[in-house]
């Protein structure tokens, strides 16, 4: 893509994090921008700032999880600017206690928890290529489609669903990129694999549905204070997100697959490599670079 300005970017998760910081980065560039986010009031609040600052937002309450929801939002797009050219796949959970090394072995997550987090992260970007790619392709003009993995979506490491999931976007998109190759399709694809990023990942399950309500019991104090910390420290020792927005802009503009935001986290890629090569057992992953998280 030669240019962003003047092009229409729809972003899932916007309200805050990396999405939020996509969004800031892509308006700066000229791009109008549909904002999509289960969290309402912060979704409205943010997408009212940006318009006081002369941007043009759109904002749209979306559930990722569902089919009918993205549908919506790509009419809502459609309506307001014509055509999207960019489509950021972002939104995911964290998940409850079973994320980031902090709750129980793979054998005991729950059903709910599973479903919550694939959802959301997995089938969330499903249905997001299905529902947006053939508008991409009908219009026919450069496009391009992020979708947001992890580092610990290419590293090894325990077996929360989270780290699964995320495995699975890269997969999914790597995927993606061969099938539009294939057709010599004019729309381009970014795996984003953040590293530690200042966002409230790590607090997700403020936003666990009601229809998926957990089946455990509630986490003790020191599991709560464990969360604590973890979310503490990303906030302290992460990345700005809008700085995870402006290198999604350059990656968009270059035409890059993948993208991680931390050189340090390629170690942990290089070494589950290096393992797979030579037939080793798996060593720990490094995870978001937080000894013994991950």
């Amino acid at each position: 893509m030669d240019s962003l300005e003047g092009k229409v970017a729809v972003v899932t998760g916007a309200a805050s994090g990396i999405g939020l910081g996509m969004t800031e980065a892509f308006a700066d560039r000229g791009m109008k921008v549909v904002m999509a986010d289960v969290e309402e009031a912060v979704l409205n609040a943010e997408a009212e700032r940006l318009s006081n600052a002369n941007f043009d937002v759109t904002p749209c309450v979306t559930d990722v999880r569902w089919r009918e929801e993205l549908d919506k939002l790509l009419e809502t797009a459609v309506d307001a600017y014509g055509k999207v050219h960019v489509l950021c796949n972002n939104a995911g959970v964290s998940g409850g206690m079973g994320s980031g090394g902090v709750g129980p072995g793979l054998w005991n997550t729950t059903d709910q928890e599973w479903e919550w987090v694939m959802s959301v992260n997995l089938q969330g970007v499903l249905q997001g290529v299905r529902a947006f790619v053939p508008h991409m392709l009908e219009h026919g003009e450069t496009s391009h489609v992020v979708n947001t993995s992890s580092i610990l979506g290419l590293t090894s490491g325990d077996g929360s669903v989270y780290s699964i999931s995320k495995h699975a976007v890269a997969r999914l998109s790597e995927g993606l990129y061969h099938d539009l190759q294939n057709q010599s399709a004019d729309v381009g694809v970014t795996l984003l694999c953040p590293g530690m990023i200042a966002t409230n990942i790590i607090t997700s399950a403020r936003n666990r549905p009601d229809d998926i309500a957990p089946d455990n019991a509630e986490p003790s104090a020191m599991q709560q204070e464990i969360v604590k910390r973890l979310d503490s420290h990303f906030k302290e020792a992460g990345m700005p997100p809008r700085e995870v927005g402006d290198m999604v802009a350059e990656a968009i503009l270059n035409n890059q697959f993948y993208l991680l935001t931390h050189a340090d986290n390629m170690a942990g890629v290089e070494k589950r490599f290096e393992d797979l090569t030579h037939l080793r057992n798996p060593a720990p992953g490094q995870g978001w670079g937080i000894p013994g998280v991950g």
